[in-house]
C-alpha cells in the first residue's frame, strides 16, 4: 500500500511539474511570433532573431520576383528597393507567419510602385514553399534498396531495446541536430495593362479670376507630357513644378502649385491629370539689396543685374544675374532672389546674399619637351583690386626658347553692365632657330559677349621688336595696329572638354610707325570640335584644324616674329618646334604667309585616374599668302593622362610619318597640364 502511495504521489508530482513547463512552452510558442517577445519586454521589434535555451530558430529565406517583363528594369529595381523581406533577409524570422507578415506588408508597397511605373490595375500573390536542396548522394541504386530497408529495421529494433538518448537532444555532444529547412518566398505579380495619360488640364486661379483650360502643346513640351504616354509617377510631378516654372515666366513670381487631381478611367485604362495653380499678384522687379558684401562694393554688386528697373518679372533675367556674379570668381556663393510680397507700386524686392571668397592667388607649373625643352611659369593675381572686380595678374615664364614678364588687367562694367576693358603687355627675350631677340608688345581693348556663348575683342595694339633670323638682317620694327577677336565657345570644361566646339577669327592690321613703310593684315581661323561617343565622357573624339595668311607684304620685309610657324608641342607634335615648313640652307625655320594644321585625337579615359590618346596630326607653313599646295606633314603618337583635380597631366610621344633627313629627330615626347587642344 506504501508503494502504491508513494508511487501515486510521484505520479501526481510529474503531473504537478508538468503544468509549469507546459505554461512556459506556452508562453515561448506565444514569443514564436515577430511580436512575441516584445510583448514581454523583451527584443527590439518583429525583426529581432530569437534564441533561447535551443528553442527556438530562424527560417532562412529567400525571395524571387516573378511575371514581370525582364525589360522592366527600373520597375523591378523599384520593387527590389521597397521590399521589406528583401531588405531583411539577413535578419530572417522566426516562423512562416512573421515571413508571411512582412510579404503581406510587401504587397501594399508593391502596389504603390506599381501605380507609380502606371500599372493601376495590378495583381500580386505570394507563394512561401521550402526550398529542395538536392543533397550529394541522394539518388539512392534501387538493387540496395531493400537490404538499406532490412537494416534501417534492425536498427529501429536495437534502439527500441537500448535505452539511448534521442538523437536530437541537444544534450547529445554525438547527437546530429538539424536546422529548419530553408524557403522561398516568390512575388507572382500580375502588371496588367499600363493606363495612359489621355489628358492635362490647368486650372489657374489669377487675382481676380479662374481659368480652366486644357494645356497648349507649348506648355506640354515644357513640361516633358505627351498625350498618350505611360501615366508614371515622376513625370506627372515633375510636370507640377515645370508648370509653377511656366506661370512665373508670365511675371507672376509668387505662383504656386495648390491641388493635383488625378482621375483613372479603369475601362479605357486612361487617367486624366489636372494641375491647380495660384498665381498672385503679377510684379515688376523692385529695389535691389545686397548681403554678405565686404571687400566687393555692393553698387557693383547689384550693377550685375541683368534688368532696367521697373522692368517686368522674368525668371531667366534672375538666372542670368546669378550666372553672371558666380562668373566673377569673386564668390563661394550667390543667391538671387525676390522677396515677396508684391508693393503697391507693383514691384518686388530682389535680394543678393553673397559669401567672398579670397581675393589673393598664386600659382604656377612646369613642363617638358624634347622639342621646346623645359619651361616654367608662376603667378600672382588679384581679383578685386580697386574694389569692383578689377583683376590684375603678373606673370613670368622661362624656357630654352624664351623668357619674360607678362602683365594682364581686366575691369569689368566698363561703360556698361556686360562690357570689359582689358588690358595686356608682354616683354620676352627670344631665342628659337627662327630668330633671336627682344619683343615688346601691348594691347587695349574692350571685352564684351555677343549672345551665347559667342564673345568679342576690339583694341588697340603696340609693338617693338628687335630680332635677328635667318632670312632677314637685325632690324628693328616699330608697329601699331587694331586687334578684332571673335570667339564661341560651348565645350563642358576648359581643360578637358568632351562635348562642344571652340572656333575663334583673329583679325590684326599693322602699320609701321619708322621711316620703313611696313603694312599688313594678319588674318588667322582656328577651331576644334569635341564628341563623347558615351554617356560618361570616357571616350572622346577630338579634332581641331588652324589656318592663318598675311596680306600687304612679302615674307622678307615681315618681322620674323609675326610670320608663322608650325611644329612643337602646340601644334605638330613629332617634330621640333617651328621646323614645319620653309628651311633656310642651314636647317633654320624661316617662316611664312599662310599656314594649315589639322589634328585628331581618341580620348580614351580606361581607369579613374589613367587614360591614353593615340593622335595623328599633319600641317605645313607656305612661304605665299596662300597655300602653294595642300601637301602636309604628318606625324602620329600615342598619348598618357593622369588626371588630377586641376585636370589631366599629359605625357605624348611622337614620331614624323615625313621625317626630312638630317631635319627631323627620331620621335618627340611631351610633358605637361591640361589636353594638347
Amino acid at each position: 500500500m506504501k508503494d502504491n502511495i508513494l508511487r501515486n504521489f510521484q505520479s501526481y508530482g510529474r503531473r504537478a511539474a508538468f503544468v509549469p513547463l507546459l505554461m512556459a512552452g506556452t508562453m515561448l510558442a506565444a514569443c514564436s511570433s515577430d511580436e512575441g517577445l516584445n510583448i514581454l519586454g523583451f527584443g527590439s521589434g518583429t525583426d529581432d532573431v530569437v534564441a533561447q535555451d535551443g528553442l527556438q530558430s530562424t527560417i532562412p529565406y529567400t525571395v524571387e520576383i516573378t511575371g514581370i517583363d525582364p525589360l522592366e528594369e527600373d520597375l523591378i529595381a523599384a520593387l527590389d528597393a521597397v521590399s521589406t523581406a528583401r531588405r531583411l533577409q539577413s535578419r530572417p524570422t522566426a516562423s512562416r507567419a512573421g515571413l508571411q507578415r512582412r510579404a503581406e506588408d510587401d504587397i501594399e508597397r508593391f502596389q504603390a510602385v506599381l501605380r507609380s511605373s502606371g500599372f493601376y490595375d495590378g495583381q500580386i500573390t505570394f507563394d512561401i514553399q521550402e526550398k529542395q536542396v538536392e543533397q550529394p548522394g541522394e539518388a539512392i541504386d534501387q538493387s540496395n534498396a531493400d537490404a538499406e530497408q532490412d537494416d534501417a529495421v534492425m536498427a529501429s529494433d536495437a534502439s527500441d531495446a537500448t535505452d539511448s538518448k534521442d538523437p536530437k537532444d541537444p544534450n547529445d555532444p554525438g547527437a546530429e541536430v538539424k536546422g529548419p529547412t530553408p524557403v522561398v518566398l516568390t512575388y507572382m505579380i500580375d502588371v496588367g495593362t499600363p493606363y495612359l495619360i489621355s489628358s492635362v488640364d490647368l486650372v489657374v486661379t489669377y487675382p481676380d479670376k479662374v481659368i480652366e483650360r486644357s494645356a497648349t502643346d507649348a506648355e506640354l513640351e515644357k513640361t516633358r507630357l505627351q498625350i498618350g504616354q505611360r501615366a508614371t509617377a515622376q513625370p506627372i510631378i515633375l510636370a507640377e513644378q515645370y508648370g509653377v516654372d511656366i506661370i512665373r515666366e508670365q511675371g507672376y513670381p509668387l505662383v504656386k502649385a495648390t491641388k493635383r487631381t488625378i482621375m483613372a478611367d479603369t475601362a479605357q485604362k486612361t487617367i486624366s491629370i489636372k494641375y491647380g495653380f495660384e498665381t498672385g499678384p503679377q510684379a515688376n522687379f523692385g529695389a535691389v539689396t545686397v548681403n554678405g558684401a565686404d571687400e566687393v562694393d555692393a553698387d557693383f554688386i547689384a550693377g550685375y543685374r541683368s534688368w532696367e528697373a521697373g522692368e517686368r518679372y522674368s525668371p531667366e533675367q534672375v538666372r542670368t544675374t546669378r550666372r553672371d556674379l558666380a562668373q566673377t570668381n569673386l564668390f563661394d556663393s550667390v543667391i538671387v532672389k525676390v522677396v515677396g510680397p508684391v508693393g503697391e507700386s507693383g514691384e518686388i524686392p530682389v535680394e543678393f546674399n553673397v559669401v567672398e571668397r579670397k581675393m589673393r592667388s598664386i600659382g604656377g607649373g612646369v613642363d617638358f619637351s624634347t622639342a621646346d625643352g623645359p619651361g616654367a611659369n608662376a603667378f600672382w593675381e588679384h581679383r578685386n583690386l580697386f574694389g569692383a572686380g578689377e583683376k590684375l595678374r603678373l606673370g613670368a615664364e622661362a624656357s630654352g626658347f624664351e623668357q619674360g614678364l607678362t602683365a594682364e588687367f581686366r575691369k569689368p562694367q566698363f561703360l556698361s553692365r556686360r562690357q570689359a576693358l582689358v588690358a595686356d603687355a608682354n616683354a620676352k627675350n627670344n631665342d628659337t632657330d627662327a630668330y633671336q631677340g627682344e619683343t615688346v608688345d601691348s594691347f587695349v581693348g574692350v571685352e564684351r559677349p555677343l549672345g551665347e556663348n559667342w564673345s568679342t575683342t576690339l583694341g588697340v595694339t603696340a609693338e617693338y621688336s628687335d630680332l635677328t633670323g635667318s632670312d632677314s638682317p637685325n632690324e628693328q620694327f616699330y608697329l601699331a595696329g587694331l586687334r578684332g577677336i571673335l570667339r564661341h565657345d560651348n565645350t563642358d570644361n576648359p581643360l578637358d572638354p568632351t562635348e562642344g566646339t571652340r572656333f575663334e577669327i583673329n583679325v590684326s592690321p599693322y602699320m609701321g610707325l619708322t621711316d620703313k613703310d611696313t603694312n599688313f593684315t594678319s588674318v588667322s581661323i582656328a577651331g576644334s570640335q569635341y564628341l563623347s561617343i558615351d554617356d560618361d565622357g570616357d571616350y572622346v573624339v577630338a579634332a581641331r584644324a588652324r589656318t592663318g595668311t598675311i596680306i600687304g607684304e612679302e615674307r622678307g620685309d615681315l618681322p620674323s616674329n609675326k610670320r608663322f610657324y608650325s611644329g612643337g608641342g602646340g601644334s605638330i607634335r613629332g617634330y621640333e618646334y617651328q621646323k614645319v615648313g620653309p628651311l633656310a640652307d642651314d636647317g633654320d625655320p624661316i617662316g611664312g604667309r599662310s599656314v594649315l594644321e589639322v589634328g585628331f585625337e581618341f580620348r580614351a579615359r580606361v581607369t579613374e585616374s589613367f587614360g591614353i590618346v593615340p593622335f595623328v596630326e599633319g600641317g605645313n607653313v607656305y612661304a605665299r599668302s596662300e597655300p602653294e599646295d595642300i601637301d602636309l606633314l604628318w606625324a602620329a603618337g600615342l598619348g598618357f593622362r593622369y588626371y588630377t583635380a586641376v585636370g589631366p597631366l599629359r605625357f605624348d610621344v611622337a614620331v614624323p610619318l615625313d621625317k626630312r633627313e638630317n631635319v627631323d629627330d627620331d620621335y618627340q615626347f611631351y610633358i605637361s597640364l591640361g589636353q594638347s587642344f
